[in-house]
């Protein structure tokens, strides 16, 4: 979610003090929020951050330090670490090392504290704070039953957008093709070693709802966007400098069965494409990739 170079700033704004910063967070995660899902990318922040620190390559140190201090120790904070690239070119799953540099920088930031992982190859997170939460979650899936989206749905988790769009940072909205089943996608389990630091300890899955290798999604996330902002737990940051946004599960699981219930194909704009994949070629590409 941030560019490999996000650090390398030539030109800052100098807009958005450490104060504001504390006041965001308390705009954006209410005291009542017991899970707490965020998904980042600082590229367009970075500018505009004023926290009299010398090294810009602090800031993300400074502003994880801020989050951890607003969540505590009495609730859960989870931040994504997925690692599909990472699989797809090494085979294996690392604890301590699988992440793809799309994640933005704070959990990069993160894997080096004493986060607890979930060990899933594909879709992991890092969780912080009250970690005794994942005592009742048996993880199966990405995103459907027995995943962690299926879990922050039961509980009402605070879903979290900072730096970032809707439609660039809420992997959430994937757990709505798993629900409603859309014909775009099938079943995979995905298999792998599990190492930590390089050590192997056993092994590890998790069922991934695939979409076409041939053709991929082309989303149009406008429905579900403009929903988000008039909803009753839609919550956003005053500072217009500071993109930091908000929802709960409750709300955005109405907002998705309004829209997959009715037509589940408005979110793809590549549709035509997609169906004639469907037709054709699925069920090939199925048999193939699960043998």
């Amino acid at each position: 979610m941030d560019h490999p170079l996000i650090l390398m700033v030539v030109y800052r704004l100098n807009v958005i003090s450490e104060r504001d910063f504390k006041t965001a967070l308390d705009q954006v995660i209410k005291d009542e929020d017991e899970i707490i899902v965020l998904y980042s990318g600082l590229t367009s922040l970075i500018y505009n951050l004023n926290f009299n620190i010398s090294k810009t390559s602090e800031i993300p140190k400074k502003i994880l330090n801020l989050i951890e201090n607003k969540i505590g120790k009495k609730r859960s904070l989870f931040l994504p670490s997925f690692s599909g690239n990472f699989f797809n070119k090494n085979r294996f799953f690392d604890i301590k090392k699988s992440i793809d540099n799309n994640n933005g920088i704070l959990p990069k930031l993160a894997l080096k504290r004493n986060y607890l992982r979930t060990r899933q190859p594909i879709h992991s997170y890092l969780v912080y704070g009250k970690t005794s939460v994942l005592k009742k979650i048996n993880l199966r899936s990405s995103w459907g039953e027995n995943s962690l989206l299926e879990f922050f749905s039961k509980n009402n988790a605070r879903i979290c957008n900072l730096g970032l769009p809707w439609n660039k940072g809420c992997s959430y909205l994937h757990r709505f093709e798993d629900v409603y089943k859309v014909p775009w996608r099938y079943n995979k389990e995905i298999k792998s070693d599990l190492f930590n630091n390089g050590k192997k300890i056993g092994k590890c899955s998790e069922i991934k709802y695939c979409s076409s290798l041939v053709v991929p999604l082309n989303y149009d996330y406008k429905p579900f966007i403009k929903k988000i902002e008039k909803s009753k737990t839609f919550c956003k940051s005053s500072n217009k400098h500071l993109k930091f946004e908000s929802i709960k599960t409750n709300c955005l699981d109405k907002i998705g069965q309004k829209i997959f219930s009715k037509n589940p194909w408005i979110i793809v704009k590549n549709k035509e494409q997609t169906k004639i994949w469907i037709k054709n070629k699925k069920e090939k590409e199925m048999s193939i990739l699960n043998k």
